[in-house]
């Protein structure tokens, strides 16, 4: 009831959203309002419900088939890529990912673009904070870090991007439920993790989506997993992976989480014969993070923004009010894409084990995760849940898994109610709400254009501030082979010199507050700039 609190009497009180960015608040005002409803009267009946039997069967059954449990899942997070997502990296930070990864899985480094069309292919605004795009040689590339479009690229080259992230979240699940059952011992409540894991609505929509994210969650896993008991061999290991996550979108995430875990080894005496092998597995992250900010600052010389020294210009700042009140509509994103209560179990669960020092270390990463945010300036825009949390998110559920080991008490029996209660409905009431949210919302981006016309191919000019974030619709395949072409609008008079010297058979049909569209006939589908002096910006 809080969250619900939070919409209508605390947002307008003690906080306030109307500076957040217009997705981000719109996606909190309305589709989360709807979540926090729901959650809140799952809520009321769970706390009702007093049979335990039912939510202990299944917890049962996940805590002794964690490994079918987790195969079973990548099917069904693909068919969600597929169904709910729409197969669409839907935000600029999703597409630039994938287009990297295109990049990758066709044999380069970079796309070589027709020079005088790259602002036609990249809307400006993007160009040196999404994508690096020179116009003096037509090279262009993502502005992140590689890592998740390295591990996304095999999986473009046999046409299955979908199936990245599901894997992924495949793996999460497995450490989430070996890393629990480590801590207590107790199989049950590595049941209970992965129950609350399995009905929490933001891994199930993070794993359907193109974000970087879910690699985040699962790569912190094992890294925290190979140093439960490290040696050398698994401080070796840890550093491997500490590698590719620091380079996946950004540093930060893997940095943030990871510290707790390296002081450890750096301050206690018995693991400090681990530390030359963990700095070692990091080497090659490290390499790869500064070869890949030279080669950026090389294709992006000249455009804005881009340069080795300006990693992290202008993207943190002091907490001010607006800052903390885009955290406090976080807080608020992440309990109503949880199961009810996970964040009550998972304080209860730290509580119960708080002697434990890697539970300790858990709680110190994903605190630290949270608290290192507040001093980003950015409220995230786009995203399902807090996804700036979602590197740590999978301390969460372990921790709540913590809080229902084996007790007989009276007390126990009624928190086991509440929490099978809550996770079973929200398995079958709010995670389905929430995935109809994210089809209704990329459909409604979608239905911004006309349906391309067949047969043959289509030319979208895209008016970038025409319509709700249409700007975000300027997408193309790095070696310019998908059946449309989605551009940016430079007016009527030049889009129509572009297409005349180009396809010179195309034919308008149609114009939105989105777009433009042209028709090219089967006789030109083939979309391939045909003129070396197609019209640029520079002759408006």
């Amino acid at each position: 009831m809080l969250c619900v609190a939070y919409f209508y009497a605390l947002d307008h009180v003690v906080f306030s959203s109307t500076r957040f960015s217009p997705i981000f608040r719109y996606l909190l005002t309305v589709f989360d309002l709807r979540s926090a409803w729901l959650a809140a009267a799952i809520s009321i009946i769970a706390m009702v419900w007093n049979r335990p039997a039912p939510g202990l069967r299944l917890v049962d059954f996940l805590g002794n088939h964690p490994y079918s449990t987790a195969l079973a899942s990548v099917p069904i997070i693909s068919l969600g890529a597929v169904a709910v997502y729409h197969d669409y990296p839907f935000s600029m930070d999703e597409y630039a990912a994938v287009l990297q990864a295109k990049i990758f899985a066709s044999g380069h480094l970079f796309a070589q673009l027709p020079r005088n069309l790259v602002d036609w292919l990249v809307v400006s605004g993007f160009n040196g904070s999404f994508l690096v795009a020179s116009p003096e040689s037509g090279r262009a590339i993502e502005h992140y870090w590689p890592g998740f479009a390295l591990l996304l690229a095999p999986f473009e080259f046999l046409r299955v991007p979908w199936l990245c992230n599901a894997s992924l979240a495949a793996l999460a699940l497995f450490l989430i439920h070996w890393i629990t059952r480590e801590i207590t011992g107790d199989r049950r409540a590595a049941g209970w993790a992965l129950l609350f894991t399995l009905a929490s609505g933001v891994f199930m929509a993070e794993a359907i989506s193109y974000y970087s994210m879910q690699a985040h969650l699962t790569a912190n896993l094992l890294f925290s997993a190979l140093l439960l008991r490290p040696n050398r061999w698994r401080a070796l290991g840890a550093g491997f992976v500490g590698s590719l996550a620091l380079t996946l979108h950004n540093p930060v995430p893997h940095a943030l989480f990871a510290l707790p875990w390296i002081l450890a080894i750096v301050t206690q005496r018995e693991r400090r014969r681990c530390l030359a092998p963990l700095v070692l597995g990091y080497l090659p992250g490290v390499a790869l993070g500064l070869a890949w900010l030279l080669f950026r600052a090389d294709i992006g010389a000249g455009v804005r923004g881009v340069a080795v020294g300006a990693v992290a210009d202008g993207v943190f700042a002091w907490p001010i009010q607006a800052m903390l009140d885009m955290r406090a509509a976080a807080l608020v994103k992440m309990w109503v894409w949880a199961v009810p209560g996970l964040f009550v179990f998972a304080l209860l669960g730290f509580s119960r084990y708080r002697g434990n020092p890697h539970v300790r270390r858990l709680m110190q990463s994903a605190a630290l995760t949270f608290i290192g945010y507040l001093f980003i300036r950015f409220d995230q825009g786009h995203g399902w849940g807090y996804r700036y949390f979602h590197s740590a998110w999978g301390v969460i559920p372990i921790l709540a898994g913590c809080a229902l080991t084996e007790r007989s008490d009276a007390q126990q029996q009624r928190l086991i109610s509440f929490a099978g209660a809550a996770a079973l409905l929200s398995v079958l009431v709010l995670i389905p709400f929430q995935m109809h949210e994210i089809s209704e919302v990329i459909s409604k981006h979608l239905a911004q254009l006309p349906p391309p016309q067949r047969p043959g191919s289509n030319v979208y000019f895209i008016h970038p501030r025409g319509d709700f974030y249409a700007a975000d619709m300027v997408q193309f395949d790095p070696m310019l082979r998908d059946r449309d072409l989605y551009l940016v609008s430079h007016g009527a008079g030049l889009d129509g010199e572009l297409i005349r010297q180009n396809w010179p058979g195309a034919v308008w049909i149609a114009g939105v507050a989105a777009a433009d569209q042209w028709y090219l006939g089967p006789k030109e589908q083939r979309l391939m700039f045909k003129s070396a002096d197609s019209p640029s910006a520079a002759d408006r």
